[in-house]
């Protein structure tokens, strides 16, 4: 046993530093050449000259001297975390060419606005265009938001300060009424566990389908996590909302010791408890034990995706749960497969996914263990090995083997994480 725990340990130890390198390699891999930025939207571009402002600017020069206009490199919030767009202003005053030097969307959020065509779009239309108040693309709105939230900020920088301008930007705080809805139901959850209304759950859940669901399409997702651990986070101003449901959460569950987003407002772990409730027609009902081991694979899968998504720089990658895939209808192929098994599996085991696979029920457990842990630590309490042979609350349904209906359920369990690994290559083939 003390052979194992030390082990365990060291295979700890081993994947923290392998994480932290990957976080160093991520850091290294942002730093760009600037004349090669500068050509990925003015391929022209031989000689450039740096100008004053908030954000990276330029002047530009071909090789024969002539000047080919302006450049300047600004960010703004996507959904999951900076986007950072390359504007070539031309001497008309117009907006020559956009490009996305960086994201860290979902690549299916970005697919889609670049397919529809908005970049092309937006070329030759002049920089006194208020571009913020475009309409964005229907289920990528943050993202498309995002792009010409980043082109107003470098064009209005361009307009005053080279071309005589006098154009504003109004960067303020805004909350659109499904988050004041979102932040209203979490408050709300928080007072009902705090004062133990249980019988008012079922309805929390009902709302967090059709407001965080439908309406927002804004359930947590791994790769929020992931964009911590890089630290590639929105601005609060742009997105005051992420810091509500993703570190607010996170902060809320610390400090209660209690898993109160997958308990009451989880729209995904909603809509699976639904369908057992209301159509659980056969009875399946694997081992404690077995379904305890099977939890536990999802560690070591959350570690290699977070390696993945940050060799790859971007943490969208990560986005690999079925959430997008039943509440707007976007994802890849896998995650419609892995939609289809979870909604088949959740007439038969309530929170199929919320058990066997869910990334974020894995770390909000884990931080709400911890202030546990800290008590523990306070009084000093050893820690006592488990007794062989000795029934406890873990170890009810143990078996001597496997039976069939568990030998179908570890089939299953298997095909899932597949799909899953499938699915962050498909993530990482639409971003070539």
């Amino acid at each position: 046993m003390i052979k194992q725990k030390k082990v365990n340990t060291i295979l700890i130890v081993l994947a923290i530093v392998l994480l932290f390198f990957a976080v160093i390699y991520q850091k290294l891999a942002d730093q760009q050449d600037v004349l090669g930025t500068l050509q990925e939207g003015k391929p022209d571009t031989s000689r450039f000259e740096a100008i004053e402002g908030d954000y990276p600017s330029y002047k530009l020069w071909d090789a024969e001297g002539k000047f080919l206009g302006y450049a300047v490199i600004a960010d703004a919030s996507g959904y999951g975390g900076k986007l950072t767009m390359l504007s070539i202003v031309n001497e008309s005053e117009a907006l020559e060419n956009v490009v996305i030097l960086e994201d860290y969307e979902t690549p299916l959020y970005l697919k889609k606005v670049v397919q529809t065509g908005l970049l092309e779009e937006l070329k030759g239309r002049s920089v006194q265009e208020q571009f913020t108040e475009l309409d964005g693309v229907s289920g990528a709105t943050i993202t498309s938001k995002a792009i010409f939230t980043a082109i107003q900020k470098g064009t209005t920088q361009i307009g005053n300060g080279q071309l005589g301008m006098n154009l504003s930007f109004n960067n303020s705080i805004k909350l659109i009424w499904q988050d004041s809805v979102a932040v209203v139901l979490l408050v709300l959850a928080v007072v009902c566990s705090i004062v133990n209304l249980n019988r008012l759950r079922p309805w929390f859940l009902v709302l967090a389908v059709l407001f965080i669901g439908f309406s927002m399409n804004y359930s947590l997702t791994y790769s929020n996590f992931v964009s911590i651990i890089t630290g590639n986070l929105p601005l609060f101003i742009e997105r005051p909302i992420w810091y509500v449901m993703v570190l607010g959460i996170l902060l809320i569950t610390l400090i209660m010791g209690r898993n109160i987003y997958c308990t009451w407002l989880c729209p995904f772990g909603a809509a699976q408890e639904g369908i057992y409730k209301s159509l659980n027609l056969f009875s399946f009902s694997p081992s404690v034990e077995l379904r305890r081991k099977v939890s536990q694979v999802r560690w070591p899968m959350l570690w290699l995706i977070a390696i993945i998504a940050l060799v790859f720089n971007n943490p969208g990658i990560a986005s690999y749960e079925p959430f997008s895939v039943f509440f707007d209808g976007s994802g890849n192929k896998a995650q419609w497969i892995i939609m289809l098994i979870v909604l088949l599996m959740s007439m038969a085991q309530l929170r199929f996914w919320c058990h066997s696979f869910c990334p974020v029920g894995a770390i909000l457990d884990l931080t709400a263990r911890v202030k546990s842990m800290l008590r523990k630590i306070k009084k000093d309490n050893p820690v006592v090995d488990c007794p062989k042979n000795q029934d406890c609350k873990l170890c009810v349904g143990k078996s001597n083997g496997v039976n069939k209906q568990e030998k179908f359920y570890i089939a299953v369990i298997s095909m899932v994480n597949i799909l899953i690994i499938v699915s962050l290559f498909e993530n990482i083939t639409i971003l070539r």
